[in-house]
């Protein structure tokens, strides 16, 4: 395990809990921060192709070529509303209900956190357990209005609610995430 604090660097402390509408905008920047990424646009593409050639296939077998073809256009041409419409809606209609249940089931949401940073990294602990992570241990950090997210992969990420931090906390907060690899928004 390594070594965070030094004893010359400043440490900022926040104690906070998390609550159901912090899920639910780090559910919603997840999302929206995946359909921008380079494997998220490859599935959307995979998913297009695939469900244009099988449109196709169930359309050449019923009518004429000519309107075959316009129509197998006119899908190609919607498909992708509906490909990236239909989980846009998904997520942001039942994403608060989604966020709210596992709230609900996940007890290590419910109870407060411990968090700090460092130049060097972030130190996490809680009731359940700590972690110590230096800023080079993310795999990518976002952000929006409401939260940061510390990826520690894909899919795993370290929520942290901006209105638990004060301004200047959150401009220390940006300005160390540069050091994150991949540090869109920031």
């Amino acid at each position: 395990m390594s070594e965070l604090k030094h004893d010359d660097e400043k440490q900022t402390n926040i104690f906070f809990q998390l609550e159901p509408q912090d899920l639910m905008h780090a559910l919603r920047l997840h999302f929206r921060q995946h359909l921008r990424s380079r494997p998220g646009f490859i599935r959307l593409a995979i998913t297009w192709v695939l469900a244009v050639v099988a449109y196709g296939i169930l359309v050449a077998g019923l009518v004429d070529p000519n309107d075959a073809f316009v129509s197998i256009l006119s899908f190609a041409i919607l498909a992708p509303v509906a490909i990236t419409g239909i989980p846009f809606l998904i997520v942001y209609t039942f994403g608060g209900r989604t966020a709210r249940r596992t709230f609900r089931e996940q007890k290590t949401l419910q109870k407060p956190l411990h968090f700090s940073w460092t130049e060097s990294g972030v130190h996490l602990w809680s009731d359940f357990g700590e972690a110590r992570l230096q800023w080079s241990d993310f795999l990518k950090a976002r952000q929006d209005r409401h939260c940061i997210l510390l990826y520690e992969s894909q899919r795993l990420y370290r929520i942290i609610p901006k209105r638990v931090l004060t301004n200047d906390q959150i401009r220390e907060l940006q300005a160390l995430a540069l050091k994150v690899r991949d540090h869109q928004g920031f």
